[in-house]
C-alpha cells in the first residue's frame, strides 16, 4: 500500500481548504490570534458537516508571500493546526505559503499530519512572491533525517507562477516520480481557475499510476466530470459562501457538490 493510499484510503478524495485569515508578521494581521482560530475552527467544522473527505490548512491571507517565513509565522501555524488536529480525525495536510518546505515538514511532523502541498518539488519557478528553485532534493533528504509517513502532493506547473526555464511536462511528472512525491495537482493559471479536463486526462497519461488531483477551480457543476479522470480534489472557493475566496465556508455548497458524487 502506497503512502497515499494510507492516506486517503482508495477512494477519490474531495480535500477542503482551511484558509488562515493573516498570521502575525503579515501585512494584514489584525493582532486577535485567537480569531484566526475561531475563523478556522468554523470552516473545519462547514468542511466536515457538509461531507469532505479530507483538508488542508494553508496560510492563504499572508498575501504577499515570503519564500521563509518568520518563526512567529510558523509558531502560530503550529499552534492553530495542533487545536484544529485535536477536532477531527479525517485526513488532513497542511500548506505554507510559498514553497515553505522547511516549515511545512516540521509542521506536519509535530502536528501528526498526513499530507503537505509542494508548490515547486520538480520545478523552478517565478511569479509575484519571487524566485523558487525546486526544493525536492532539500525537502527528501529532510524526510529521510525526521521520517514518518506523510505523503506529498506535488504541483505541476503551479499556479500563480511561470518557469525560470521552459521544462517539458513529461520530464516535470518524471522528476516528481523518481524524486518521492506521491501524487500530482493539476491547476489552472490562478486561484479558482480549473484547468481543462482534457489536461487532467493527458497528466493521468504520463504519471505512471501516481494519483492525480484537480487542484483549482471544481465546482458543484463540474465535479463529476472531472472525477471521472482524476483520482481526487482540492476545493477552496467553490465551497466558500457565495463562492468568493475570503468568505467563509458555507457547509451546504459543501454538502451541495458532495452530492454530486
Amino acid at each position: 500500500m502506497t503512502v497515499y493510499e494510507r492516506v486517503f484510503g482508495k477512494e477519490k478524495p474531495v480535500i477542503g481548504m482551511v484558509h488562515l485569515k493573516p498570521l502575525p508578521s503579515s501585512p494584514d494581521y489584525g493582532g486577535d490570534l485567537e480569531e484566526i482560530y475561531r475563523a478556522a475552527e468554523a470552516d473545519l467544522k462547514a468542511l466536515i458537516e457538509g461531507g469532505a473527505n479530507a483538508v488542508i490548512i494553508e496560510n492563504f491571507g499572508d498575501i504577499p508571500y515570503a519564500p521563509h517565513n518568520d518563526l512567529i509565522v510558523c509558531t502560530a501555524f503550529t499552534s492553530i493546526a495542533t487545536r484544529l488536529r485535536a477536532l477531527t480525525d479525517m485526513p488532513m495536510g497542511i500548506n505554507i505559503q510559498f514553497n515553505d518546505y522547511e516549515a511545512e515538514w516540521a509542521v506536519a511532523y509535530s502536528c501528526n499530519m498526513d499530507f503537505i502541498r509542494v508548490e515547486c518539488f520538480a520545478e523552478s519557478r517565478v511569479g509575484p512572491n519571487g524566485e523558487f528553485a525546486a526544493c525536492g532534493p532539500q525537502l527528501m533528504r529532510l524526510k529521510g533525517r525526521y521520517p514518518k509517513d506523510i505523503a506529498l502532493l506535488c504541483d505541476v506547473q503551479v499556479k500563480h507562477t511561470f518557469p525560470l526555464v521552459d521544462q517539458p511536462v513529461d520530464f516535470t511528472i518524471e522528476s516528481i516520480i523518481e524524486g518521492g512525491g506521491d501524487a500530482l495537482i493539476c491547476t489552472g493559471i490562478t486561484t479558482g481557475k480549473s484547468p481543462e479536463v482534457s489536461d487532467v486526462e493527458k497528466m493521468k497519461k504520463m504519471s505512471h499510476g501516481l494519483p492525480v488531483i484537480v487542484g483549482s477551480g471544481v465546482n458543484a457543476a463540474t465535479v463529476r466530470e472531472f472525477m471521472k479522470v482524476a483520482d481526487g480534489a482540492i476545493i477552496g472557493s467553490s465551497f466558500k459562501k457565495d463562492g468568493k475566496v475570503l468568505n467563509p465556508i458555507d457547509k451546504d455548497r459543501v454538502a451541495e457538490l458532495m452530492s454530486q458524487l
